[in-house]
């Protein structure tokens, strides 16, 4: 990026950059510019897109139900604000239309 590029771009953001800041600036941007041309040189255009550098698949089991003792159930539901039957009780978030 040429130092009238960055005065244009600092002067339309309503910046404003001390000389040593768009010197300091300047630096870092052409830096990342280097980068980015690195990273346009490899071919990728053959490759597969893949979401994952690994191969590995969802491991998880699945959920099963198992029943759980009255009293553990009482025992959850009597530390709740507010219950009913064997029921957390919460305050209504959605309006039915």
């Amino acid at each position: 990026m040429l130092k009238e590029e960055l005065e244009v771009t600092t002067f339309m953001a309503r910046l404003d950059m001390k000389e040593e800041e768009k010197e300091k600036y300047l630096a870092d941007i052409n830096v990342m510019f280097d980068y980015i041309e690195i990273l346009q040189e490899p071919d990728v255009a053959s490759l597969k897109p893949t979401t994952h550098v690994t191969e590995l698949r969802n491991v998880w089991r699945d959920d099963v139900v198992r029943p759980c003792a009255k009293d553990t159930i009482y025992q959850m539901l009597n530390r709740s604000p507010a219950r009913e039957g064997t029921f957390y009780k919460v305050r209504k978030v959605i309006e039915a239309q």
